[in-house]
């Protein structure tokens, strides 16, 4: 079976130009936990999850020494995300992606999900975002190959 058998052909984007909270909106109105990042000819640039926006909001050093958390003004997380309001989705996203092309085989999918720990892979076709595979699908291919006799 190929990855375009079973992969979301909807994903929800957004340009690398926009902002934070352009990102933000997009996010709570989809009610999508990734968002993908194109340019202005569809060609898919980055990423960005909600565990990238959490990152961005909290401060680095607490990375290093737990114990700071401690210490962090109580205001600092609204602050923080009144500061970043404007900055460039590039700013945020990972630019370092896995990706498939839509006739790859399912279990390269799983393979580079588990290899990389990965959640979700954009689906490409010549280069351009079409879609995308995340676990969950995987799973609902799971349960429809085993109801059948």
């Amino acid at each position: 079976m190929r990855i375009k058998d079973i992969m979301n052909s909807s994903p929800k984007i957004v340009r690398v130009s926009d902002t934070f909270e352009h990102l933000i909106k997009v996010l709570d109105e989809e009610k999508s936990h990734v968002i993908f990042v194109v340019d202005g000819a569809d060609r898919l640039k980055g990423i960005v999850t909600e565990g990238d926006i959490v990152k961005v909001l909290v401060p680095k050093y607490v990375n290093e020494d737990e114990s700071l958390i401690s210490v962090i003004d109580e205001n600092y997380f609204e602050d923080k995300c009144k500061e970043k309001r404007s900055v460039s989705i590039e700013e945020i996203m990972q630019k370092s992606l896995y990706t498939v092309d839509e006739n790859d085989t399912i279990i390269k999918a799983a393979a580079l999900m588990v290899i990389h720990r990965i959640h979700t892979l954009p689906v490409l076709r010549n280069g351009k975002l079409i879609g995308f595979l995340s676990r969950l699908a995987l799973i609902k291919q799971i349960t429809k190959t085993l109801s059948e006799k």
